[in-house]
């Protein structure tokens, strides 16, 4: 009988160890404590990305493709590597620019390559393609004018023409070098 009374009271002592061990500690809800404030914006970056404005004919204006896309917040400018840029003129000509960088502002129109910036492509009225060859190039997407300060090559049919400045009106088909103009004609 004692043997009977040791058990029952082993098993009251062990029920009651266990009722101990899981309701101690914090009783009503579980709360995490609410983390401090985030840390800065540190923008968006992709890889291999697209971006691809179109016009009121639903065409696209531009296409501006990167190997690597990083956003600064803090400055609103958006930095690219290894760039390749497709744009038409108003006759539906079709130019290329490439790049090893490019920097475009957040809603905006305006995009700077740099670094080996090569741009091609065929004026209305003409069958020569046309090579511009340069270190930095300015677009802007809105008005359809290209232009850079930099020391410039324009390879165009039969004539190699360096520069320092130049100003490139897609939609007037007009080009002009602005400085230290030297050219050859190949026949």
């Amino acid at each position: 009988m004692i043997y009977r009374l040791l058990i029952l009271f082993g098993l009251a002592l062990a029920t009651v160890a266990v009722w101990l061990t899981l309701n101690t500690g914090h009783s009503g809800l579980v709360t995490t404590p609410a983390s401090g404030a985030s840390g800065p914006d540190q923008g968006y970056s992709a890889t291999d990305a697209t971006v691809v404005e179109t016009g009121l004919d639903g065409l696209p204006m531009y296409t501006l493709q990167a190997h690597d896309v990083q956003q600064d917040p803090e400055t609103n400018l958006v930095n690219l590597t290894t760039v390749h840029m497709t744009f038409r003129d108003d006759q539906g000509g079709q130019w290329q620019a490439n790049s090893k960088q490019a920097t475009a502002s957040q809603d905006s129109a305006q995009i700077d390559l740099m670094g080996s910036v090569v741009v091609q492509g065929t004026f209305a009225g003409s069958d020569q393609p046309a090579h511009l060859h340069t270190d930095r190039l300015h677009v802007d997407t809105k008005t359809d004018i290209i232009r850079t300060p930099s020391a410039v090559t324009l390879d165009w049919g039969t004539a190699v023409v360096d520069g320092r400045g130049l100003v490139l009106d897609i939609k007037e088909h007009n080009v002009k070098l602005e400085a230290e103009v030297h050219g050859h004609y190949l026949p």
